[in-house]
């Protein structure tokens, strides 16, 4: 029974000087609102000068790392040509025939194949081959003006290592073989990225294009044109990227999967599209694209491909024309 004695004893607890928790019940004779108190807490020394606690846009830091916005690069398709040399043309050919040899109908795949599969979408149109030297970010028109102008200005044959016994100071390459990305066991059965290595031509010194492509970024880094990287060159024409596949789903399936977990992975962005590369590796190992392919210009390009549109050629086969990146400037080596 709640007694008389126990309700004073109560009331006296509650109204205790003694700062004991249920004295937060206490009433308060003056409100004070959560304004009046910053008000307060502003006004308090500093000879008047108010400073807010609270954080403004200029206490949040600096902006969001900008995306590249241009790229600069050795274009490999030679759409620019009025007719493809022959090299281009075998280059052409050859990515033409792998895209509609590696694209199998599904229904003909055992379930243990289908991990091998490459997306269609992530085989990359013959217009946008090309080898990056690096990126660049120009967010305004001076920005842009300076890399164009500084690309214009240059003699890029100054740049190339000499020609050797053969006099030729043309840059020449072959494009053999077939590499992941990443070369690592779990980037090959998880892979996103397949690339064919550029090599110089077997008539030309080994390293010309290396040293060529070292040189001409090293300028346009001491430029301060180019977005500084922590690694090394890695030359690649890119025929296979899985970026320009739709993303899926984490799969939600497990009966030992818990509900916590379950819901964690329903919450998770969708993943890229990822296959196993071992068998496509090992069959175009030492395929060979192109042999005796003329690098002769270099590009400045936008970032992000357009899509080309199919035409009807005369002989009655169906090209993509009309894509590509693209260049804001050009400038020849000859």
């Amino acid at each position: 029974m709640f007694t008389r004695s126990r309700a004073q004893r109560l009331f006296q607890t509650i109204n205790s000087p003694r700062g004991s928790p249920l004295s937060v019940f206490k009433p308060v004779s003056t409100p004070v609102s959560l304004s009046t108190r910053h008000m307060a807490s502003n006004n308090s020394g500093g000879g008047g000068q108010s400073s807010s606690s609270f954080p403004t846009f200029k206490d949040r830091g600096p902006p969001k790392h900008q995306p590249p916005t241009h790229f600069l690069c050795i274009p490999l398709h030679g759409t620019y040509y009025q007719t493809l040399p022959p090299p281009y043309a075998s280059l052409k050919t050859a990515l033409k025939q792998f895209t509609i040899d590696e694209t199998a109908p599904e229904a003909e795949l055992s379930g243990s194949d289908e991990k091998s599969i490459i997306p269609p979408d992530a085989f990359r149109p013959f217009d946008t081959l090309h080898l990056t030297l690096g990126v660049m970010t120009l967010s305004s028109k001076d920005e842009i003006q300076n890399a164009i102008s500084t690309l214009e200005s240059l003699d890029l044959s100054q740049f190339l290592p000499s020609p050797g016994a053969n006099g030729d100071n043309k840059l020449y390459i072959d494009l053999k073989g077939l590499e992941p990305m990443l070369n690592s066991k779990s980037k090959i059965t998880g892979c996103r990225v397949l690339m064919v290595p550029p090599k110089d031509a077997s008539s030309s010194p080994p390293g010309r294009l290396l040293q060529f492509c070292e040189a001409l970024r090293s300028h346009f880094l001491e430029k301060g044109i180019l977005t500084a990287q922590d690694w090394p060159l890695k030359l690649h024409a890119t025929v296979v990227n899985t970026v320009y596949c739709k993303r899926i789903k984490v799969g939600l399936e497990g009966r030992n999967s818990g509900k916590r977990d379950r819901n964690q992975r329903a919450n998770r962005a969708p993943e890229r599209v990822e296959f196993d590369a071992t068998d496509v590796l090992e069959r175009y190992k030492d395929h060979v694209w192109a042999e005796g392919l003329e690098v002769d210009r270099v590009q400045i390009c936008k970032m992000g491909a357009k899509k080309g549109k199919e035409v009807v050629m005369d002989d009655g086969s169906v090209e993509t024309v009309g894509g590509g990146y693209e260049p804001i400037v050009e400038k020849l080596m000859g």
